[in-house]
């Protein structure tokens, strides 16, 4: 459970402060999701591409990638068997249909991580929007206290 702090307590250079380690947490938080946004879009770009595969295609010449600009030609020999990365360079073999299950438990997992971080995101945007409203309130407070302190002098002094 996070900890609760009393911001109308804070000095204006404290108030600084923790507004820009909330920058920085949403800003790493925004660049988490758009990771897991794009893992999500090849997964499903993965999905599509092992829906394309029939029966038909058995024999089937291909180009192999090796890296995004090197292929090597092949030949599809079993449409039914398909490696699956597991992560960090660890495949299994598995029937299309395995691959397919795999690949929507992977979409589903990725997506409720985005979703997760919106939720964060959400919460820290607000605690951020406090920040500045109080850091706002209290730059006020300050201005007034100078006005204030003009005019006694202007009076004093006249």
């Amino acid at each position: 459970m996070a900890q609760q702090i009393d911001i109308s307590q804070m000095s204006l250079e404290q108030l600084n402060q923790y507004k820009g380690q909330f920058e920085q947490e949403i800003k790493s938080l925004h660049a988490r999701h758009s990771d897991l946004k794009q893992a999500e879009g090849r997964f499903r770009q993965s999905k599509d591409a092992l829906a394309a595969v029939s029966p038909d295609d058995e024999g089937r010449r291909m180009l192999v990638p090796l890296t995004q600009s090197l292929y090597v030609p092949g030949k599809l020999c079993d449409v039914d068997k398909m490696l699956v990365e597991l992560g960090t360079g660890y495949y299994l073999e598995k029937t299309q249909d395995g691959a397919s299950e795999m690949l929507d438990r992977k979409i589903t997992l990725v997506t409720k991580k985005a979703d997760d971080i919106d939720t964060v995101v959400a919460q820290k945007q607000q605690n951020y929007e406090a920040i500045v409203q109080m850091m706002n309130m209290k730059m006020g407070q300050i201005q007034e206290k100078r006005a204030e302190l003009e005019r006694q002098r202007d009076r004093g002094g006249g």
